[in-house]
């Protein structure tokens, strides 16, 4: 059952077996050698998607050849939270000498403070960040002041005098 392309979970295998859940875990760790870990998440491509990329790939390989890709400038934003909470594992190990009560209960802070960060990266530097002023709308016009105009007259300037870059 371990050795499927897609395995079931161990408590699937103690119900189709019939035995204990120390008997599967025994088996997978010492007579397999297997650990057991969580999927890494993506997402699925269907066939058609898969043939869209390839046909994509292809004519932007041949675009960014020749070292055309050092004149591409790529930038994105990211919330930066203050609190670590909502990062926290909701899952704890007891040494033998702790107790149950021990434990730090999983909290979670429903609206933690953050705040917003517009970065980028090119071939020839970084970017200066530029921080989204706390309760801001962001619409075009913000975006258009605060973000693209200063981007372009003191980092765009200065990382491409030629004005030959691709702003992506």
């Amino acid at each position: 059952m371990a050795l499927k392309l897609d395995p079931p979970t161990q408590e699937s295998m103690v119900k189709a077996l019939n035995v204990s859940q120390q008997v599967v875990s025994y088996q997978l760790k010492h007579m397999l050698k297997k650990k057991c870990h969580k999927k890494p998440k993506c997402h699925h491509l269907n066939q058609r998607s898969v043939q869209i990329r390839r046909q994509r790939s292809w004519p932007l390989y041949k675009l960014l050849r020749k070292d055309i890709w050092r004149k591409f400038i790529t930038t994105d934003e990211a919330w930066i939270y203050l609190s670590d909470t909502n990062a926290k594992s909701e899952i704890q190990y007891l040494s033998r000498g702790q107790n149950r009560r021990d434990l730090t209960p999983s909290t979670t802070v429903s609206h933690p403070k953050g705040i917003m960060v517009w970065m980028g990266i090119s071939a020839n530097g970084v970017i200066k960040p530029r921080f989204v002023q706390p309760g801001s709308k962001i619409n075009s016009e913000y975006y258009t002041q605060k973000i693209l105009k200063p981007f372009l007259k003191d980092d765009y300037c200065r990382l491409y005098p030629k004005d030959d870059a691709v702003f992506h």
